[in-house]
């Protein structure tokens, strides 16, 4: 009726998998055929609008895969074009910064290009929801304006949680400061991709510290050495507490599950064992596989593991000094910043990591499209 009226129609529907999952004629909770006429309403009524000379365009969204609809759906004449909204890059999440720092206060100072690149893969709704965390803790500090320290703060409240300060024994603390000591110097000397943003020993969200690093740039495919690295980086507190002390903490849990994690996957699915076993083996049936190819994959991954062991033993053997000094530093800031962190490395001559060249964008009436 409207497009009738008007001469055309825009029908926007959100979260189209709501409606549009593929039908299911079992159900033992009886929910099956309502969800099922739903559906079948919606096709008759996608059908009709056809017969109709009105122009409408119909617009389904959703954050799911589109293999959830169901195929009657995706025929032409109804939803037969996929547009894919991808994250926004480095000029346009530069862009959306400063599109949301209009409706608030926001020192002159402040570098949005600095931020869009520590915003890696954050979407327009995550940079907006930085800038009102921002917004709060000025506020609660009792200032008109919102500053690039408070923008920082915002990041690392929402992707590490609140801060709380334990009473932990002072041998307690020592030894996380090593450990994320450890993590830090490995990010830092030997990651090809990331980068550290912040070094803390304050708990947050129930671990004890930790070494927030982010890509220095959008990379949407990992190399063997990229991934190698994943693994030193997870192994660096391990092996500091184990320098220091001799003795190892419970704390090396989650550092080991992702090691392990990475090592599994570069064997079992990349073929990057140096054994020269190609293929993802996991994509074949257990019994399919045999007792010896198994024990073969895993020598490999603990190959690669025990490697990026000692690699990890000889630098912070070779660094101990700078271990000594974040250590030191840690105990006594409880936290470092990214540029607290590139000084005190510049102090050993360890010069921070040269800034990726931005890609080249095409030139568009966008603003976020021009170099």
């Amino acid at each position: 009726l409207y497009a009738q009226a008007y001469g055309a129609c825009i029908i926007f529907i959100d979260e189209i998998e709501v409606l549009g999952r593929t039908r299911v004629f079992m159900d033992a909770f009886g929910g099956s055929s309502e969800g099922n006429s739903t559906l079948n309403q919606l096709l008759v009524e996608m059908d009709g609008l056809n017969d109709s000379d009105a122009h409408v365009v119909v617009i389904g969204a959703m954050n799911v895969a589109e293999h959830v609809l169901d195929p009657a759906l995706l025929r032409p004449g109804r939803f037969d074009r996929t547009i894919t909204v991808v994250r926004p890059n480095l000029w346009e999440r530069k862009a959306i910064f400063e599109h949301y720092a209009k409706s608030i206060k926001v020192d002159a100072s402040v570098d949005f290009g600095r931020l869009a690149r520590k915003a890696i893969w954050k979407t327009p709704a995550d940079i907006e929801n930085i800038l009102k965390e921002a917004a709060i803790i000025a506020v609660r500090q009792k200032r008109e304006v919102i500053t690039y320290k408070d923008i920082s703060a915002a990041i690392e409240r929402i992707e590490l949680g609140i801060a709380h300060r334990l009473n932990m024994t002072p041998r307690e603390r020592e030894m996380t400061a090593y450990h994320e000591s450890g993590h830090l110097i490995m990010v830092y000397l030997t990651h090809p991709v990331n980068d550290v943003f912040k070094a803390s020993i304050i708990q947050r969200g129930g671990i004890l510290g930790v070494v927030h690093s982010v890509p220095r740039e959008e990379l949407y495919s990992s190399d063997s050495l990229t991934l190698k690295a994943h693994i030193k980086v997870s192994l660096g507190g391990y092996v500091a507490e184990k320098l220091k002390y001799g003795v190892t903490t419970d704390g090396v849990s989650s550092d080991f599950s992702h090691a392990m994690s990475v090592a599994h996957s570069m064997v079992w699915h990349y073929g990057m064992g140096e054994e020269g076993l190609v293929g993802n083996f996991d994509v074949i049936p257990d019994t399919k596989i045999s007792d010896t190819l198994k024990e073969k994959l895993n020598d490999a991954t603990q190959r690669l593991l025990r490697e990026a062991m000692l690699e990890t033993e000889n630098l912070l053997k070779a660094e101990s000094r700078i271990l000594d000094r974040f250590a030191a530093e840690l105990l006594k800031r409880d936290e470092l910043d990214y540029d607290e962190i590139v000084e005190i490395f510049q102090e050993f001559g360890k010069p921070p990591k040269p800034i990726p060249e931005p890609p080249v964008e095409p030139v568009g009436s966008q603003p976020w499209e021009k170099p």
